[in-house]
């Protein structure tokens, strides 16, 4: 995990949206508040309440609780911009996954490593032809991996043979991948 920086946040990360509070709550107890506090908008849970009550953050008390999401307008997290400093200048290889490309300041990366870096866009569809990027045949540096994230990553983790070091982290991943994941690496 601390070789990923999710740019525009994670849902399975929870913090207290005041910046100078910091404070944080444990996934598991934010979704079981989610079912005790928050109304089900659809009406198919009956077991949900019939209004609304806030998350509160222990730390400062707000009713300021969310997944650390970046919403549209919000500033992405402080990680980011130090990353972009410290890391792309010495990239070799970008693997951007699963995003259009045309909002910026998260679309800028693809061009701020070095030319000599290649660049892999792992996508339903081919993007950043704006910025830049070039699929053609022609192409020494762009490569376009089309398909579903995870199994166009999942690939690409058997190809380079890091079956067995997925396996050792494959119950960390998010519930519905762990299954996709032993299925294809035929684990028990």
């Amino acid at each position: 995990k601390d070789l990923v920086v999710p740019v525009h946040g994670s849902l399975d990360r929870v913090a207290c949206e005041i910046q100078e509070c910091k404070g944080e709550m444990d996934f598991d107890e934010f979704c079981d508040k989610m079912k005790t506090q928050i109304k089900d908008i659809t009406g198919k849970d009956d077991s949900a309440p019939s209004h609304s009550t806030p998350i509160r953050c222990e730390s400062c008390g707000n009713n300021t609780m969310k997944p650390t999401v970046v919403l549209f307008r919000s500033k992405l997290p402080e990680i980011f911009f130090q990353r972009i400093v410290h890391d792309l200048p010495h990239v070799d290889l970008l693997i951007v996954i699963g995003t259009s490309l045309t909002v910026g300041p998260a679309n800028s990366i693809v061009n701020l490593v070095p030319p000599t870096a290649l660049r892999v866009v792992v996508n339903n569809e081919p993007v950043g032809y704006g910025l830049g990027i070039d699929y053609s045949e022609d192409a020494t540096r762009d490569y376009f991996a089309r398909g579903m994230c995870d199994d166009v990553i999942l690939n690409l983790i058997i190809q380079l043979g890091w079956s067995d070091d997925l396996k050792e982290i494959v119950d960390y991943l998010p519930e519905h991948s762990i299954e996709h994941v032993k299925e294809r690496l035929r684990m028990e």
